[in-house]
């Protein structure tokens, strides 16, 4: 991806500080079983990228813990490489720096945050998005695993997340959370990454009622790279990645796709065949192109969309 094409890419949901600390490696180091490292997101062109804090590897006693070493660890990239800068109101979408990368702050689990005092703090160190859990139940909402209704907490921290201007992740969440969840949101909802049920039957996926419910309010639905979600098959290629673009492009509107790779949040091994690092994406590109899908609802796929997302919601900010 060349930014000299000034073509905007943002990948809304890239695993970096938790693939760092848990597989104990350097950020500079370029490894063969990791997507992500210094250069190679440096060489990816992406212009922003929805940095996660996932703890859900780790104890519950570690979950807040966690949460803030992650933190730290994205400040100090912020700090010690002029490469990057934070995302945190929509002053900063105004002129996309060239040559630099913003990092968006997505907590993927809602498990750090046990009040609303953890939340300020969460906020003030600059989430801007939660997801309420991962695939399991926790006191907020169910995840995939297991059906199950919203909770009171939260009900509740969606309200406040609502009053401080930090929108709701509607992946991995049950179906029945996922109903709940979506109506009581009051900003512009996101399913950071997530694929089409009807494609793939797997329980990560979502339906098609629920894409156009995101896509309804305004929200976008970012694409997943990884093996399970998009095929039945062994391993994925390329063109069960179009399968899925075709899908939403049909059932949300080409105002509505995004991308969200969830690279380094598996093994290599569990991607696509030809995706071995982000600056790959170009492939599923070339792909777009060859298929005559128009240049316009390309440059909407690789960030338009999610980019108008962004300005509004951090207009609350």
């Amino acid at each position: 991806m060349n930014k000299k094409s000034k073509k905007i890419l943002v990948d809304c949901h890239l695993d970096i500080a938790y693939s760092i600390r848990a597989n104990r490696r350097n950020f500079e180091d370029i490894n063969p079983k990791f997507m992500i490292s210094y250069d190679q997101l440096r060489k990816s062109g992406a212009d922003i990228f929805f940095s996660t804090i996932f703890v859900s590897h780790r104890r519950a006693s570690a979950y807040r813990e966690e949460a803030v070493e992650q933190i730290k660890f994205y400040k100090k990239i912020l700090k010690d490489y002029g490469s990057f800068y934070q995302i945190l109101t929509n002053n900063d979408l105004k002129n996309i720096k060239k040559d630099k990368i913003g990092l968006y702050f997505l907590m993927e689990g809602a498990e750090p945050i046990s009040d609303i005092d953890d939340l300020k703090y969460f906020t003030q160190m600059g989430i801007r998005t939660i997801g309420l859990t991962w695939n399991n139940e926790n006191q907020y909402a169910f995840g995939v695993n297991q059906e199950g209704e919203l909770k009171k907490k939260g009900y509740d921290l969606i309200n406040n997340m609502n009053d401080l201007g930090v929108s709701l992740d509607l992946s991995h969440l049950s179906e029945k959370s996922f109903k709940e969840a979506i109506n009581e949101t009051s900003l512009i909802p996101i399913a950071s990454h997530s694929n089409c049920y009807k494609v793939r039957r797997h329980n990560r996926n979502l339906k098609d009622y629920q894409l156009k419910k995101i896509s309804n309010l305004g929200g976008v639905t970012g694409i997943v790279l990884y093996n399970k979600f998009l095929t039945s098959k062994k391993k994925a290629d390329l063109n069960d990645i179009l399968k899925h673009f075709k899908h939403m492009l049909n059932v949300c509107g080409e105002d509505h796709i995004a991308l969200g790779s969830d690279f380094d949040g598996a093994p290599i091994k569990d991607f696509p065949k030809g995706i071995y690092e982000i600056s790959d994406i170009q492939k599923i590109v070339n792909l777009l192109i060859k298929n005559k899908i128009r240049t316009s609802i390309i440059d909407k796929f690789l960030g338009q969309n999610i980019l108008r997302v962004l300005n509004e919601n951090l207009k609350k900010k």
